[in-house]
Formats: C-alpha cells, sequence, structure tokens
C-alpha cells in the first residue's frame, strides 16, 4: 500500500525518486497535494501536457513477476515508484485463467479471454504429448490484437520480443521465440520474420542476449530506444522484459537476488523514460507498464502426469496419450479423448489429491466460471507452496527445483501490477481494481482503436482523451 499524497514523508521520498529518473520526470504533486502541472526543480523535457489528447507514441512494457509491491516508495523500483505517483496505478488486477505468459499477453493485446482468443496454454499439446514449442506464431490468435487494428488502419507499430507475434503484420518485428533443438539457434528462430535491421541488432548483440535475461533486457531497450528517437516513430510499441525471470525461479520472491533483479529492471525503465524526453515526441508520448503474473514461493512439485502415466492413460513417448495434464505452474488442466478417458483421469487424480493434500481438482463448472480452457475435461490447483510440472518421469511428489512460481487460481498475495503515465492518462489516480482484459480495450479508446468483441472495459477514467480524439498515423522509422 502506498503513503497518502500530500504528507511530508511521501513528498520527501518521491522528491528523491523523481531525482533518481535523471531530471526527466515531472512531479505533478503541489504541497497541497493536488494536479498542478506545474514545472518543479526537477522538471526535464518529458511532461505530460495538462490539456488532454491521445499520444502520438505509446509504449507497453510487460515485466515478468511485477507486482505492485516492487514499485512502492523506498522499494527497489524507484523509476516505476515516481511514474506510479504521477500516473495511474492500480492496486489490484486480476488475471486472467490460466496467469500463464502466453495466454496473459494475447489477452492484454486482445482484451478477451484466452478461450476466446485461442492461446492456452505455454506449451502446445500435440498427438503424443506436450510440445517443447511454444504459441509463437501469430496465426495462432483468433481475435484481432490491437497491433493488429492499428497497423490496417495505418498505423505503425513496433514489436520487441512481444509473445505471439512471429509472422505478426507490424511495421517493426523482432519476434519472440527461443531454439527447440541444440542445432538451432535463437538468430536462427528470428531470422524468418525479424525485420533486417532488428536481426541485425540481435546478430552484433553478445550471445548473452540469445537468451532471455538482463542482456536480451538491454538489447530490447536499445532498439526502443532508436526507434523512440526519431521524428518517424511507431505509434505503438510493444516490448516484454524478463530480466526477473531466472531470479524469481531460482532464488524466489523477495529475496536480495531478485530484489537486485527488479531494480536492474527498473534502469531499463530509467533508459525507455529518458529515450522519451530526450526523443521528439517527448510531450506526447505515454507509458505502460504491467506487469504479466505474480509469482508464489513453493517448495514441492506435483507430477499429475506421472499419476495418469500410473492409471495406464499415457503410455511411451511415441504412443497417443488418452489423458494429460498441462501445468500452468499453480494450476493445471486435464485433457481427455472421452468421456470414458476423463472419469478414469478424475478418479486417479481424486485419489492422489485426498493422499497428498496438496492439491485440489477444479470441476468443470468452476472451470467454466473462470472462463478457463473449454477443452480441458477438469481442473487442479496446488495448495499453496506445491507448483504443477509437465513431465510424467520421477516421483509423484518431489523438493522443488524452482523457489516460486505462478498461475494459481486463488488470490494468495498481491496481483500483477499496472502502471500507466504521460500524455491521455490522470495524474495521480489510485485506481482500485481492473482486470488483465480491461488493458487492451482501455488503451484502444486511448488510440481510438475499436477491438471487436472485447470482453474487458474501456476504463474511461483512467484517461484524459475526448471521445474521438485520435493522433495522426505515423511511419516507423528504418
Amino acid at each position: 500500500m502506498r503513503r497518502p499524497r500530500g504528507t511530508p514523508g511521501a513528498r520527501a521520498v518521491l522528491a528523491a525518486a523523481l531525482l533518481l529518473v535523471g531530471g526527466v520526470l515531472l512531479s505533478c504533486v503541489t504541497p497541497s497535494g493536488q494536479d498542478s502541472g506545474g514545472k518543479s526543480a526537477t522538471a526535464g523535457p518529458l511532461l505530460a501536457p495538462a490539456e488532454s489528447g491521445a499520444p502520438a507514441v505509446l509504449v507497453l512494457v510487460t515485466i515478468s513477476g511485477l507486482t505492485p509491491d516492487l514499485h512502492t516508495l523506498g522499494g527497489p523500483m524507484p523509476t516505476l515508484a515516481a511514474l506510479a505517483e504521477a500516473g495511474v496505478a492500480a492496486e489490484r488486477v486480476e488475471s486472467v485463467v490460466p496467469a500463464s505468459s502466453y495466454p496473459v499477453h494475447a489477452s492484454l493485446v486482445t482484451g478477451v479471454e484466452p478461450a476466446a482468443h485461442g492461446v492456452l496454454g505455454d506449451r502446445r499439446i500435440g498427438p503424443v504429448g506436450l510440445l517443447r514449442e511454444r504459441p509463437f506464431d501469430a496465426a495462432l490468435l483468433l481475435r484481432p490484437p490491437l497491433w493488429q487494428v492499428l497497423q490496417e488502419s495505418g498505423v505503425a507499430v513496433a514489436s520487441l520480443d512481444w509473445p505471439t507475434t512471429q509472422g505478426a503484420a507490424v511495421t517493426a518485428l523482432l519476434p519472440d521465440g527461443e531454439p527447440l533443438s541444440r542445432s538451432e539457434t535463437w538468430l536462427d528462430v528470428l531470422a524468418p520474420t525479424a525485420t533486417p535491421w532488428l536481426l541485425g541488432r540481435a546478430r552484433e548483440a553478445p550471445v548473452a542476449a540469445h537468451r532471455a535475461g538482463p542482456a536480451r533486457d538491454r538489447l530490447l531497450v536499445d532498439a526502443g530506444c532508436h526507434m523512440l528517437g526519431q521524428p518517424a516513430a511507431p505509434r505503438l510499441l510493444l516490448m516484454r522484459l524478463r530480466g526477473s525471470e531466472l531470479s524469481l525461479r531460482g532464488s524466489g520472491v523477495g529475496t536480495v537476488a531478485t530484489r537486485a533483479a527488479f531494480a536492474a529492471l527498473d534502469g531499463e525503465l530509467r533508459r525507455l523514460v529518458d529515450c522519451i524526453g530526450e526523443g521528439p515526441h517527448a510531450r506526447r508520448s505515454a507509458l505502460v507498464v504491467a506487469g504479466d503474473r505474480a509469482y508464489r514461493p513453493v517448495h514441492s512439485a506435483l507430477r499429475p502426469n506421472r499419476v495418469l502415466a500410473d492409471a495406464g492413460l499415457i503410455g511411451p513417448d511415441d504412443e497417443p496419450w488418452q489423458a494429460l495434464a498441462r501445468s500452468a505452474g499453480g494450476s493445471a488442466f486435464v485433457y481427455a479423448r472421452g468421456a470414458d478417458e476423463a472419469l478414469v483421469a478424475r478418479a486417479a487424480l481424486d485419489e492422489e489429491a485426498a493422499t497428498t493434500r496438496a492439491f485440489r481438482v477444479v470441476s468443470a463448472q468452476e472451470m467454466i466460471a473462470q472462463a478457463a480452457d473449454p477443452e480441458a475435461w477438469f481442473g487442479l490447483e496446488a495448495a499453496p507452496g506445491f507448483v504443477f510440472l509437465d513431465g510424467q518421469r520421477g516421483p509423484r511428489v518431489a523438493a522443488a527445483a524452482q523457489r516460486s512460481a505462478a498461475g494459481y487460481l486463488e488470490d494468495h498475495g498481491p496481483g500483477p501490477a499496472f502502471v500507466a503515465w504521460g500524455r491521455g492518462f490522470r495524474r495521480g489516480l489510485v485506481v482500485p481494481s481492473l482486470h488483465q482484459l480491461d488493458v487492451a480495450p482501455t488503451l484502444g479508446r486511448l488510440l481510438a482503436a475499436e477491438l471487436p468483441g472485447a470482453q474487458g472495459r474501456g476504463l474511461i477514467g483512467l484517461l484524459r482523451v475526448p471521445a474521438g480524439t485520435a493522433a495522426p498515423a505515423r511511419q516507423a522509422a528504418p
């Protein structure tokens, strides 16, 4: 919970945080706590004008595992804390189901549940089991994402490592993707669909950038800064930063290493803010930073597919499965060839749940209420401290190699973060609650881009944009 505005302590800490941003941010808080719009001693070139209007450039950044407690005053992310204090910040964000990276990112740009946009997990299901392949291909999206709506209207869009964008028809693209074999490299994955100049930057980057982590984050921010510095910057820039993932999984939530990882990501945000402020669109830009999912501490791992294999529903690797569980971390979803196989799977997993008391079986009715995968016969939810694995080899319950996981159905702690700042957004606004489905319709309303069939709400109360206002279409820089 952030401290109330207007108290001497909050103003002092905010002033220090604003200075850390490099003189680019403008504190919009007066001694009386009112929205003033006047310049202060720390004011720099980046200032969202007092008048309403749509941004000429909107940057949407996701950070893996980002939660609101990380951008409190005095936390490891002073840049984001300053943006949250001066702009719009949500106290609670409700996640889609499953709360996995690919389904979440697809919902953030379509405004519909995973069951509607078709990206239902971080791994795809094949005839003989789960595939190593992630849902990389943009053609998998069954509903038009915000970037497609804008691009088809003649507005330039850039996407940097955003999930499910391989082959996306955007002006500048560095798609997501990871090698599927030892003979393949990250550059091999990018080459077929990446924009040539972005592929060239990836080729020149250190080898460390070939894996998700700080080096890749630096590459992405460098590329974003290049585009933001051009007169013809993209209208929408999408970017995913994942430098926190390894620490969250390997070290855990709230550890020194994880706080350091988020501090490093805050440094990348500061670079983005500086690039916006020093560029030609400083007074006409907006920045949105969102967490994709919230991680919880874990100690033990569960293998539901081992249970199904022991029940004769999963055979050798080259044989078709009869029932299969796909993990989302703190939850899993069970698929079956037919009703008979589903009944056998349910009985086996009911017995395992009663024996271990480490998870519960989620009924089809509850799955429907959660808008979960309609192809699954039922679901599983791990108890706090437990995580589901996809593999079928090894013990049914074992010590978890990872220290935290996301994807739980119940709210066991803070949800993902949401912070918005700049042209078109209100100042000093605390939002008690919003849903991840609300993000795309709200940004669409800000950019005068209608998302057909969106299930989320366009939250006009977050915006300072008259109805029908739209900035002119732009072309992306080379």
